[in-house]
C-alpha cells in the first residue's frame, strides 16, 4: 500500500468533525467490502439486505454498516418506523450468510438543521473508513440505500474494481424497477424521471463535458484513503451524492461498475428533490415532464470545445451566443483562465485547474442559466427523440434505448 491509512484517517478526523468509534473490534482479517446503509423511515430493509446475501460472494468478508437514524424530536410514526427496522436488523442476523457481518448505528437524535441523507452516509462512511484504518487496508466503501436491491454480481463486481490501485472512485449502473409498479401513474413517472436524468448525461457527453457522469447516491463507491483525503461526506440535507462525487471526480480514477442497483421509485417527502420529491409531485399533478432543451448541449459543446485553446491562445467570448457569454462573463471566467495559465506548468495541468473550477455544480448552474434565457425545456420525450434521433412515442422503449446507450457508449474509465 502506498498510504498509511491510520495517519490519513488521523488528519481526516483531526480536520474535520467526525463522530468517536462506534465498534472496537477489528474488521475479520479477509475484509474485503464495506456497505453503508442509511436508514430513515424504512418500512422493508430486509429486502435490501436479503439481495446483497443472494449476490455471488467475494474472496473475503463483507461489512454492512447500517445508520438508523432520526432528527431530534422525531415524530412517533418516525421512531416506530425506525423500531421495526430494527426489528428486521435483529431477524437478519440469524439469516444472513457467514461472509457477512452486520454493524448497526443508532442516532435518533441528529440536530435539525444537519439531519438527512449526506450527515447520515458521513457518519456510516467514516465509520467505514475508521474500520478500513484498523487493519490497514485501503479498500472500497460502497453506498446503498435501504430501498434498493442489487444484482447477483454486485459484490464480485466491487471487488474486481477496487483490485485495481488506481481506482479511487466508481458508480453502479443503475435501473428503476418500473415494470413491477402496481400504479400506473407512478409507473409513467418513474419512466420519465429517469429517461430526464439519462438525457442530461447523455447531452452533456455529446457536448463533451469531461466528467459527465451519474450521481446517483446509492450507486457510489469510493476507496477510504480517497474519502479521507477528500474530506469525507458533505452534510447535505439532499444532493449529498451530487457534490460529494463532483468534488472527488477530477482527482482520482474513476470506475464504472458493470454491476446494477434498482433503486425504489416511491413517492417520498424526505429530501427536498430527487426520485422521491420527484414521484409525489407527479403523482400530485400527472401530465408533461419536461427536460433541457437540446439546443443547450451545443452551446455548451461550442465552449467545452474551445477550453484546451485557451492555454497557449487569446482567449474570447464573442463566438459565444449572449447567453452563455454573460455566464461566462459574470462568473469571472477571462481572468481566472489567465491565472489558471499562470499556475500551469503544462496544457494538461491547465486542463486538471480548469475542470476542477468548471465543476458539475457551476455546469449545472449554466445549464440552468441558459434554460432560463431563451432555451425553456421541453417535454422529455421531445428532448429524447432529439438527442437519441430516434422517432420513439413509447416512453418505455426511449428509456431502455438510453440504458443500453449508458451500457455501451460509457465514458472512458479514468485510471
Amino acid at each position: 500500500m502506498r498510504h498509511n491509512l491510520s495517519s490519513i484517517f488521523h488528519t481526516y478526523t483531526q480536520r474535520f468533525r467526525v463522530n468517536g468509534p462506534y465498534f472496537m473490534h477489528p474488521p475479520d482479517p479477509s475484509h474485503c467490502l464495506s456497505i453503508v446503509i442509511p436508514s430513515y423511515k424504512e418500512p422493508d430493509i430486509i429486502t435490501t439486505l436479503r439481495s446483497l446475501a443472494a449476490c455471488q460472494p467475494p474472496p473475503g468478508a463483507v461489512e454492512v454498516i447500517v445508520v438508523v437514524n432520526a432528527p431530534e424530536k422525531a415524530g412517533i410514526k418516525v421512531l416506530e418506523c425506525n423500531q421495526k427496522t430494527l426489528k428486521q436488523l435483529e431477524d437478519w442476523k440469524k439469516e444472513k450468510p457467514a461472509h457477512f457481518s452486520l454493524l448497526l448505528i443508532r442516532e435518533e437524535n441528529l440536530p435539525h438543521k444537519f439531519a438527512g441523507a449526506g450527515l447520515a452516509r458521513k457518519i456510516g462512511m467514516d465509520e467505514a473508513s475508521r474500520r478500513w484504518a484498523m487493519l490497514e487496508k485501503d479498500g472500497p466503501i460502497l453506498c446503498l440505500d435501504a430501498d434498493c436491491t442489487v444484482s447477483d454480481n454486485y459484490l464480485l463486481a466491487a471487488h474486481s474494481a477496487f483490485s485495481d490501485p488506481a481506482v479511487g472512485l466508481g458508480h453502479f449502473q443503475f435501473a428503476h424497477l418500473y415494470a413491477q409498479e402496481s400504479d400506473p401513474v407512478l409507473r409513467a413517472g418513474i419512466i420519465l424521471y429517469e429517461l430526464h436524468l439519462r438525457c442530461y448525461i447523455h447531452g452533456l457527453k455529446m457536448a463533451g463535458y469531461p466528467f459527465a457522469r451519474h450521481t446517483v447516491g446509492s450507486c457510489m463507491a469510493v476507496r477510504a484513503s480517497v474519502y479521507a483525503q477528500g474530506g469525507g461526506m458533505n452534510r447535505r440535507k439532499a444532493g449529498e451524492d451530487f457534490y460529494f462525487l463532483h468534488k472527488l471526480l477530477p482527482l482520482v480514477g474513476w470506475k464504472e461498475i458493470p454491476a446494477t442497483v434498482y433503486p425504489a421509485g416511491r413517492v417520498s417527502d424526505r429530501v427536498p428533490f430527487g426520485t422521491g420529491k420527484a414521484q409525489t409531485d407527479w403523482q400530485r399533478n400527472p401530465g408533461t415532464f419536461y427536460s433541457y432543451h437540446p439546443e443547450i448541449y451545443e452551446r455548451l459543446k461550442l465552449f467545452f470545445e474551445a477550453v484546451p485553446e485557451w492555454y497557449g491562445n487569446e482567449i474570447s467570448l464573442e463566438p459565444f451566443a449572449s447567453g452563455l457569454r454573460d455566464f461566462l462573463e459574470e462568473a469571472g471566467l477571462i481572468p481566472k483562465v489567465l491565472q489558471m495559465r499562470k499556475q500551469s506548468n503544462s496544457p494538461a495541468v491547465f486542463r486538471r485547474r480548469f475542470w476542477q473550477w468548471m465543476d458539475g455544480f457551476m455546469v449545472l448552474k449554466l445549464t440552468h442559466h441558459l434554460r432560463d434565457r431563451g432555451l425553456p425545456s421541453l417535454p422529455v420525450i421531445e428532448v429524447a427523440q432529439s438527442l437519441s434521433g430516434k422517432p420513439l412515442e413509447d416512453p418505455e422503449q426511449l428509456l431502455e434505448y438510453f440504458r443500453e446507450l449508458d451500457r455501451t457508449l460509457r465514458q472512458p474509465d479514468q485510471v
